[in-house]
């Protein structure tokens, strides 16, 4: 197994547990989470900085401390997970030189998609909370048991693309340093055959190899 394949594989173990641990953490200790907070207006994502704010306050508004506290912990463990990701990643990267282990083509992607995905629940909530459909009192947009539900997959989905985008932004930082002609060709080489000829990344790596040729 090289560097970056036992690199995934140690990401992948992270935040599958983290997930799992949080999401036991959640089930075993969370109260009436189907239960939605009266006068709660949708918000965009966990993501936005106001958001935890926004929905420990509604919480606590309501006399619901306990399950407060649970999503400020469950928040700070997910914004926590990315960061430390993300850190290692780039450490990782820097001390390797190794491989790229996402690639910049699906990098973009990936966070294309994330956006995406972002943005329709928002719409989708926004629009269910402007509509006189039956729900529950508060709207489904309201229980804090969907406010778990999208915070946990999407903190470790968001922690793994930190740390493989890290990761190869360390090599690719540190390769274009050192200016190995050995290293530079290599990584074209690997660029073409793993991502494409065509590929950003193939083209970062001829770039790259092309100024250190011409200096």
């Amino acid at each position: 197994m090289g560097q970056g394949d036992r690199f995934r594989t140690n990401v992948t173990f992270v935040v599958v547990a983290y997930a799992v641990l949080l999401g036991v953490l959640v089930y075993a200790v969370g109260d009436d989470l189907t239960q939605p907070v009266q006068n709660m207006a949708p918000q965009v994502s966990w993501l936005m900085p106001d958001t935890t704010a926004v929905r420990v306050s509604a919480l606590k508004a309501v006399d619901r401390a306990g399950v407060a506290g649970l999503y400020a912990l469950a928040a700070a463990l997910s914004w926590g997970l990315i960061g430390a990701l993300a850190a290692a990643g780039f450490a990782w990267g820097v001390l390797n030189k190794g491989a790229t282990v996402l690639g910049v083509d699906k990098a973009i992607t990936y966070v294309t998609a994330l956006a995406g995905l972002y943005a329709l629940s928002t719409l989708t909530e926004v629009m269910l909370h402007a509509t006189d459909l039956p729900m529950p009192r508060g709207g489904i947009h309201a229980m804090p048991a969907l406010w778990f539900g999208a915070m946990i997959p999407s903190a470790a989905i968001l922690a793994r693309l930190a740390a493989l985008l890290m990761h190869d932004a360390g090599a690719l930082i540190m390769i274009a340093f050192d200016s190995e002609p050995a290293r530079l060709a290599e990584l074209v080489i690997s660029a073409e055959e793993t991502r494409g000829a065509d590929s950003l990344e193939a083209r970062l790596a001829r770039l790259l190899a092309a100024r250190k040729s011409a200096a």
